[in-house]
C-alpha cells in the first residue's frame, strides 16, 4: 500500500472527484494487489470514517476502499471489491 493510494482514496472520500491520472493510477495499484494478493501477509485497516463512507465494513482494508472507489467512478460489470472481497477470504487475510 502506498501513501499515495491512501491519499487518493481519502480524496475521493471528501470530493467525489478524482482526475483520470489519479484514477488510473489506483487502477495500477489494485491490478498489482489483485496479481501478488498470495504474496500478502497482512492488509492494513482504513480508518471508520473511510470505510462508511465507501459504505464497507469497519476496519475495511485500504485496498478495498481502492476496489470501491474504483467501482464508484468506473463502474465494471464485475465488482471489483467483491472479488477482491472474495480472494482476501480465499487467502485468508482477513
Amino acid at each position: 500500500m502506498s501513501l499515495e493510494l491512501t491519499g487518493l482514496v481519502k480524496d475521493f472520500v471528501s470530493t467525489k472527484i478524482l482526475s483520470k491520472i489519479e484514477l488510473d493510477f489506483l487502477e495500477l495499484e489494485h491490478w498489482e494487489t489483485l496479481q501478488h494478493i498470495e504474496e500478502i501477509n497482512y492488509l492494513t485497516s482504513a480508518p471508520v470514517d473511510v470505510c462508511k463512507e465507501l459504505k464497507l465494513k469497519d476496519n475495511s482494508s485500504w485496498q478495498l476502499c481502492c476496489a470501491a472507489v474504483l467501482d464508484a467512478a468506473r463502474p465494471q460489470k464485475t465488482s471489483r471489491t467483491e472479488r477482491l472481497k472474495n480472494l482476501i477470504e480465499k487467502n485468508s487475510l482477513l
